[in-house]
């Protein structure tokens, strides 16, 4: 199962820990998300949840679509990723640089963060924590050590295991087991971790994704992370499914065709569904160098996609299975298994084509991320962890909401 363990922290008495604040505020934002329910008589509650380096709100959605978490507070620095994430799931997402940000105090039941991935990824420099965008984990550290909250999820490329030679996940193990330790070194709360490598595709997403998921919970809790199902691992979701079986109107919000040029078109054309630019003889007048095998790389219906990625030149934009042309950024979303109504926007216009293709690209697919997050909540609920009542959760989220209008009017 590609599974790391970490043993049981030693249990430390700290009272704070399961505290919970009470704010102010009235009712949040419709969204239309799964609403909340009551159990076995008490009020309607839920898991509260506050979400780091948020992007357009993939894990976010996911989460919020077990009708078990809401989301109060988000936070991340791409003013498109901003805008597409306020249309589709609230007000509540600050837009701000991290690390100069005092987190609000609010409820957090559970932590959902992705960090920039790609320090530590193998198409890339593989530089891992030895950038200041690699050492974005320490401000998951900050939150634990500050808010406390029950359990967290994080998401990112496998490679955060293997970067620097191993250095870079030791560093980021012992900032989530024991962030207090880890930055202060002073007791602070400690938690219990898993680290499993999950191909996305065994989660029901039309894609092969490998990613690192690692689940914590607070030691203090006893409750062990759950191991992620495979719900699909046996009968995957493929391209077919995902991109045929319902059509995509041609004026579908992000479904920008015609970009390409009539030189791609027709190379485009000597390449097969399932084939890359290797099939192309190297003295034809349309044959291409290549470093990596997505390049000019057309999808098998048959199978699920290969990695959509964020960016990248001529020949990495990923290539249907049926027309020369390389994806719709619609097509794109559809593979990262986001509804057809979640609408992604540029930072000036409705659709920038290269800004909401690195969105998508570095979204956790929301589907990934309900299995995910159902599971963790599975275990706590099981375990007896109660979450927070709805109206704190309601209250909280108008108050962030109310503060992230007075941060754009300063």
């Amino acid at each position: 199962m590609n599974t790391i363990t970490e043993e049981r922290a030693p249990h430390r008495s700290r009272p704070a820990l399961g505290q919970q604040r009470t704010f102010r505020g009235v009712r949040a934002q419709a969204t239309g998300h799964p609403q909340l329910t009551s159990h076995r008589g008490r009020p309607p509650s839920a898991y509260s949840a506050v979400s780091l380096f948020s992007g357009c709100g993939g894990l976010d959605f996911g989460a919020e679509q077990t009708g078990r978490i809401k989301t109060i507070w988000a936070i991340d620095n791409d003013p498109a990723a901003v805008r597409t994430y306020r249309h589709n799931l609230g007000d509540h997402i600050w837009q701000m640089d991290i690390a100069e940000v005092e987190f609000p105090d609010v409820p957090a039941d559970i932590l959902l963060a992705g960090p920039p991935c790609q320090d530590f990824s193998s198409l890339w420099n593989h530089d891992g924590a030895k950038t200041s965008r690699g050492n974005l984990f320490r401000e998951i550290a900050r939150f634990l050590d500050q808010r406390h909250p029950k359990a967290f999820v994080v998401e990112n490329v496998p490679g955060l295991m293997s970067a620097n030679r191993g250095e870079a996940w030791l560093l980021v193990r012992h900032a989530l087991r024991s962030p207090s330790r880890f930055l202060y070194d002073s007791p602070g709360p400690r938690y219990e971790i898993s680290a499993e490598l999950v191909d996305f595709a065994d989660l029901g997403v039309p894609q092969h994704r490998p990613r690192l998921v690692v689940m914590g919970i607070r030691s203090d809790l006893g409750v062990r992370p759950p191991a992620i199902p495979r719900p699909t691992a046996d009968a995957h979701v493929v391209v077919a499914k995902a991109l045929d079986s319902i059509p995509i109107p041609d004026d579908a919000p992000n479904h920008d065709i015609g970009s390409d040029s009539d030189v791609v078109i027709e190379r485009l054309k000597l390449i097969g569904p399932g084939e890359n630019y290797r099939v192309i003889p190297p003295d034809h007048p349309l044959a291409v160098k290549g470093l990596i095998s997505h390049v000019y790389r057309r999808l098998n219906p048959d199978r699920p996609a290969y990695t959509i990625i964020a960016s990248g030149g001529g020949g990495t934009h990923g290539y249907h299975h049926r027309e020369p042309r390389r994806l719709s950024n619609r097509e794109r979303a559809r593979l990262q298994t986001f509804p057809d109504s979640f609408i992604f926007h540029g930072a000036e216009r409705r659709s920038n084509y290269a800004q909401v293709r690195r969105q998508i690209g570095n979204a956790v697919p929301p589907e990934a991320g309900r299995v995910i997050v159902d599971a963790l909540v599975d275990a706590l609920r099981r375990a007896g962890v109660r979450g927070t009542l709805a109206r704190e959760i309601e209250q909280s989220r108008r108050l962030v909401a109310r503060l992230a209008t007075r941060q754009q009017s300063a």
